[in-house]
Order: C-alpha cells, then sequence, then structure tokens
C-alpha cells in the first residue's frame, strides 16, 4: 500500500493497482472534473464519474467546520478507505478502494473524498425490499436476495470488521443475466472497527438496524450462521442493541419518506401490510413471528368471538348431539362426493388435464388468485370455461392477498370481472382462503366485512350464484362464527372449511377432545344453527406434508434452514395414502362432510403426483389410492361402517353388488 503523501492540493493514498500517472493527475483536479459538475458536499453524496481507465465512485464526506479539529487518523475517507483494503484483503465483498483525498486547513478538513470502483446496476438492499414487497412478493426470489445480502455480511464479519452502521441502505445487491439476486457489497465503512475476532455478541449487535419483519429478519440471521444454528449471545445481543437504538430513534421510521438526489423515494410498507406468495408451498407465507403479530390484533374481536360464541353454544350443543347420534345412520350416495384441486397455471395446465382423463369425471375447485397477473388470471378464467365444457362441475375459490383490503376497489374490480365471467360456467364460489389466518391478509372483523362486501352485492342480484364460505382453516371455530355473522341471511350454500388434523397426524387424533368426525359434526351444527348457512358442509382443502420435500412442504421454512427438523409433522408417501383414505372415508360416509377437496393433485411437497421428480412427473401411492377409491365408489351408495376402532370395514352397494372398503 502506498504512504500517506501528498497528491495536488490534497493528502491521501493511492491503491497499488491504481497507481499510475493519469490516475495522479485526475486525482488532483478532484472536484473540478467535467463529470463531477455541481458536485454535492453533504454527507454521504455519491456520484459516478468517469476516471482514467476506469469509472469510478466518487463519495464526499463533511468537512469538520464547527467540530472539534480531529487528527489525521480520524479522516472518514481515510478510515473507509484502510477498511475497504483490508476486508478486501480478506475476501470480504466491498468495492475496490481506488484512494482517498483530504484537504486541510490547520486540523480541519476542509474537503475529503473516497474513490472506489464503481458498481454498475447496483441498488440498495432497501430498495430491492421495496420493490418485492410493492410489485413481486414472491417468497422464493425474496429469500434469494435475503441469501446473497446475508452471506455479505457475514463474510465481512468473518473478516474480523464491525461495521457499526449496517442498515438497509448501506448494502448494495445486484442480479445477474438470468434476473436473480446475485452479488452483494457492504458500503460506508468508515464507522467500522476491526478485531482479530468477532463474537456472536458483536456480530449481533452488528444486525440490529437491519430492517425486516420479523420472521423474514429471523431468516437473514440463519442465513449468516451456516452451517451453525443461531448463538443465543447473538440474538440476545441484537434484541437488546435493538431495543436501545428504537429508544433513541435511530433506526428509520417505517413508512418515513426519504430523499435520494431530490427525488422522493416509496416508504418501506407497514409489516402489517407485507404479503408474501410462494409458488413452491403454494401459500402465503407470514412477515412477521407470532408475537409480534399480536400488537397488530384488534381486541374487540375478542369481545366479538365470545358474545357469538355465548349466543349460539346452546343451540350448537344440542344440534352437534343429535348430529352425533345421526352419524353413520344414514345412507350416503357417493357420487359428487369425493373432489380434486388442481392448479390453473399455463406452464402446468393441459398436464394435469391429462392426469385427470385417467381419474374420471370429478368435482373440481380451482383457485383464482388476486395478486396474480391480469394475463394469468384471463388464462385462468379460459381454463375454467375448458374444464366445463368438458362436463367437469367446477367450483371457483377466490383467493385474497393483503391488497384486497388495501386497495378495496380493486379487489371490487376482480370479483366482479370473476363473477361476470365464469358465473354461468361453475356450480359454486368459495369466498375468500383462510381468512382466520393473517398471513392471507385479513386482521380483523371490521376487514373482514368490507372484503365480502363486493359478494354481498352479488347475492342481492344474483341470487342464483352459490356461495359458500368462509373457508377458515384448522379447528377454530370460535374465530370463524363472528365472520358468519357478517353475511346475510341464507347468503351461503354451505359452511366450507379447511380442516387438517391436528399435528398431521392419523385422521383419529383427537384434538381437544375431537377427531375428525366430530369435528365435522360441529362444523355442520354450526351450519345448522347459523342464518347465514345451509346445513351442508364442504372441506375445500386437506392433505398431508411429505417427508423430505424441503421448502415444498407447507408445513417447512420458507428456507431450508441448517440443522435436524424437529417436531416435524410430516409423513412417509405410504402413510400419507392411507391417513387420506381414512380421512375420506370418515368424513364423507358418517354424513358429516357433504364433499371434501383434496389439495391437490400434483405438488411436490403434498400432491397425489410428485411434479420435481428427475424422470418425469410421478404418480405416488396416494394417486393410485386416489383412484381406486373413486372408481369404487362412483355410482356406489354407502351403507354402513362395521368392526371396531381396530379395522372399520365400509360397506357399500352398487349396481345391486355389495362391497366392502
Amino acid at each position: 500500500m502506498s504512504t500517506f503523501e501528498k497528491i495536488g492540493r490534497f493528502q491521501g493514498e493511492i491503491h497499488p493497482e491504481y497507481d499510475h500517472p493519469e490516475m495522479r493527475a485526475w486525482l488532483a483536479k478532484l472536484p473540478d472534473v467535467p463529470e463531477c459538475a455541481d458536485f454535492p458536499t453533504e454527507l454521504s453524496a455519491l456520484h459516478c464519474v468517469r476516471a482514467p481507465g476506469t469509472q469510478a465512485d466518487l463519495k464526499s464526506f463533511a468537512s469538520s467546520d464547527g467540530q472539534k479539529p480531529k487528527p489525521r487518523t480520524q479522516s472518514m475517507a481515510m478510515r473507509a478507505f484502510q477498511h475497504a483494503c483490508h476486508l478486501r484483503r480478506h475476501g470480504a465483498p466491498t468495492p475496490s478502494p481506488i484512494a482517498w483525498l483530504e484537504y486541510r486547513e490547520g486540523n480541519q478538513i476542509r474537503e475529503q473524498y473516497l474513490i472506489s470502483a464503481c458498481l454498475k446496476n447496483v441498488c440498495t438492499f432497501r430498495e430491492a425490499l421495496i420493490h418485492h414487497y410493492y410489485e413481486k412478493p414472491l417468497c422464493k426470489e425474496i429469500m434469494n436476495l435475503l441469501s446473497v445480502s446475508a452471506q455479505a455480511v457475514r463474510k465481512l464479519h468473518d473478516a474480523g470488521f464491525q461495521h457499526r452502521n449496517l442498515c438497509n441502505q448501506n448494502i448494495l445487491v445486484r442480479r445477474d443475466e438470468q434476473g436473480q439476486w446475485a452479488e452483494a457489497w457492504i458500503t460506508d465503512l468508515q464507522g467500522g472497527k476491526r478485531f482479530a475476532k468477532l463474537t456472536p455478541a458483536m456480530r449481533g449487535q452488528d444486525n440490529a438496524k437491519i430492517t425486516l419483519p420479523s420472521d423474514l429478519r429471523r431468516v437473514f440471521f440463519e442465513m449468516q450462521t451456516e452451517p451453525l444454528m443461531l448463538d443465543d449471545a447473538f440474538l440476545s445481543a441484537e434484541k437488546h442493541t435493538r431495543k436501545q437504538l428504537q429508544s433513541k430513534r435511530k433506526i428509520q421510521k417505517v413508512c418515513k419518506t426519504l430523499k435520494k438526489n431530490g427525488k422522493d423515494e416509496r416508504p418501506l410498507p407497514s409489516e402489517k401490510d407485507i404479503w408474501i406468495w410462494d409458488d413452491r408451498s403454494m401459500q402465503a407465507i407470514p412477515a412477521l413471528k407470532s408475537r409480534d403479530k399480536r400488537k397488530y390484533y384488534r381486541k374487540k374481536d375478542l369481545v366479538d368471538m365470545a358474545s357469538v360464541y355465548i349466543r349460539y353454544r346452546t343451540s350448537i350443543r344440542k344440534a352437534f348431539k343429535d348430529l352425533r347420534e345421526q352419524a353413520w345412520t344414514k345412507q350416503v350416495e357417493m357420487n359428487g362426493k369425493i373432489g380434486m384441486s388442481i392448479n390453473l397455471e399455463p406452464e402446468r395446465f393441459e398436464k394435469e388435464r391429462r392426469w385427470l382423463e385417467s381419474l374420471g369425471p370429478l368435482p373440481l375447485l380451482v383457485r383464482l388468485y388476486h395478486h396474480e397477473s391480469d394475463a394469468h388470471q384471463r388464462y385462468a378464467m379460459d381454463a375454467v370455461r375448458k374444464l366445463n365444457a368438458e362436463g367437469h362441475l367446477v367450483t371457483v375459490a377466490l383467493v385474497q392477498d393483503r391488497r384486497a383490503v388495501t386497495h378495496p376497489t380493486a379487489w371490487k374490480a376482480f370479483v366482479d370481472k370473476a363473477g361476470g365471467g365464469l358465473s354461468g360456467f361453475v356450480q359454486a364460489f368459495e369466498v375468500g382462503h383462510a381468512i382466520n389466518r393473517v398471513k392471507w391478509g385479513i386482521w380483523n372483523v371490521p376487514e373482514y366485512r368490507n372484503f365480502i362486501t363486493p359478494f354481498i352485492d352479488w347475492h342481492k342480484r344474483f341470487p342464483q350464484i352459490p356461495l359458500m364460505g368462509p373457508a377458515g382453516i384448522d379447528f377454530e371455530y370460535p374465530r370463524v362464527l363472528p365472520l358468519l355473522n357478517q353475511w346475510p341471511k341464507n347468503s351461503l350454500s354451505a359452511f366450507s372449511h379447511h380442516l387438517y388434523v391436528d399435528r398431521r397426524g392419523d385422521p383419529e387424533n383427537r384434538q381437544s377432545g375431537y377427531d375428525t368426525v366430530n369435528k365435522l359434526a360441529l362444523a355442520r351444527a354450526m351450519a345448522r344453527v347459523h342464518p347465514a348457512c345451509e346445513e351442508r358442509v364442504v372441506v375445500s382443502e386437506v392433505n398431508w406434508p411429505l417427508q423430505g420435500t424441503g421448502v415444498w412442504s407447507p408445513v417447512g421454512s420458507p428456507y431450508q434452514s441448517p440443522g435436524e427438523r424437529t417436531n416435524d409433522p410430516s409423513v412417509d408417501e405410504e402413510t400419507y395414502a392411507r391417513y387420506m383414505k381414512k380421512y375420506l372415508l370418515l368424513a364423507l360416509c358418517s354424513g358429516m362432510a357433504d364433499q371434501v377437496y383434496w389439495w391437490n393433485l400434483a405438488a411436490h411437497g403434498f400432491g397425489l403426483i410428485d411434479d420435481r421428480d428427475p424422470n418425469g412427473w410421478r404418480p405416488r401411492p396416494a394417486f393410485h389410492a386416489f383412484k381406486s377409491l373413486v372408481d369404487a365408489t362412483r355410482d356406489a351408495t354407502f351403507i354402513e361402517r362395521k368392526g371396531d376402532t381396530k379395522k372399520y370395514r365400509y360397506q357399500f352397494v352398487k349396481n345391486d353388488q355389495t362391497f366392502e372398503l
């Protein structure tokens, strides 16, 4: 490294890689070079300029006017340059340093500059996140962005450097030619310190200014610590430092408008409004940890839930008792009972149709997503019309995102488009999706009331169009009852629900004393008692997660974290097939459910077909079990269940022939 020396009117250093006469002459003219006209002097101003043989980023630091005179070793430009040289020697990603310069009068710094190699086509980590939050909230791309940035932070810390101002704006990122986030650099090094080695606590302290919703922050930290698991000292130091910074108001406020080159930037959205779609597990993923969600819950919802429960509990209990006595006592026509869900993705729809042909005619449930593009929605609606023309009875679930709540006009237009384009081609519409899970975009009862307003208008104008809902998920009926109260009398043709088994075990497992049949009987009792519903129960989603499917699993993390998974409810393919058959027979033959739609035909993490098999789509044992069950029960009638809990036998009659399953 060159020694401290005079360069024109400045003093400073030049990196040996760039030390040649043309560069020295160019540096001596700063800031009076053509590319630097009107060069600003405020702190952290950055311009890309043309230097001899290269392009350079030119950063000016504030003068020390009015400040206590500082010795030369505390020049910000010099510190940033020397830290950058240290990091480059240790393989940490930071822009290549070219030189630093300063002009002093006595001990007062009048000008100081850092010159680094120019990074092209980069944006800040903050800008990249905002792009995804507002325009492309795809989980795998956000995970890609987090991973690239986290690995840059890890290399920074592995080099023994604590940044001490590591915020989203000081991480620069760039995509590769395929559009994937591929590179990241750390900037603004002047405030950092070098150590022989950083402790986990020091790493945690340095991460405290990273602005991410809490569950994405958890993932960001895990990505930095591979292959090691997060250290308690890391987490404790990060949490403590973050609280200190928040109390001193040093962390950027949410939704604060920043200025850059005189132009307003979009603010970060409220963490409550961040909605992320994971196309691998085909679901929204939470951006916040459970404890951080609670601060956004509406307390009055608990009061509403309690009052509705008190109002209906006696009549629901009586109806539940009557229904349990009726279970297994009535014959059940099996036609139209077992349904299948499929995707309407352009790149896979035709392939799924070919697999459907081998199953024969089935009730189908398809999803129309609000977050998808207009072109995708048009394709999906065309696909629904094709399925209808082929003789399938199609139900369409209209699936919301957070914008369905925050942009009600856009949601109404989506609902009207679906209703106007599909009302003559479907047997029913399901309103909403997993509405008691805030990750799907609805936080409270008033938001739900506004969300269903377009459908209530439908019911008034087109009462012949069947609607079903409220499409809650899991055994959380008390949270669903207040939502039913938002619907007019007789507006829902069925009580639809996504009913999974607690921890995804055997369908006969009990949760709070209720097995699958009892849960369905309770749902039917609610439908019988509540004036908004007809007495029909539709399970519009159920499956089991499959072992070894990683980020494609519906119960896994959007990021494959290091170490072994604990409390994993996933099952092997044979168990999945056995549980599926048992669930369908229990739900339908008991008479407690009118229809069950299996989710879904082809998905690596939970489908009947493995769509990521390297040899092509592979039918799993569950596909063959499903086909056998459908073939056997088509045009059949369930008569009775025999045996005991060790081995039930289900008796059917078909074409005057009796058989058992």
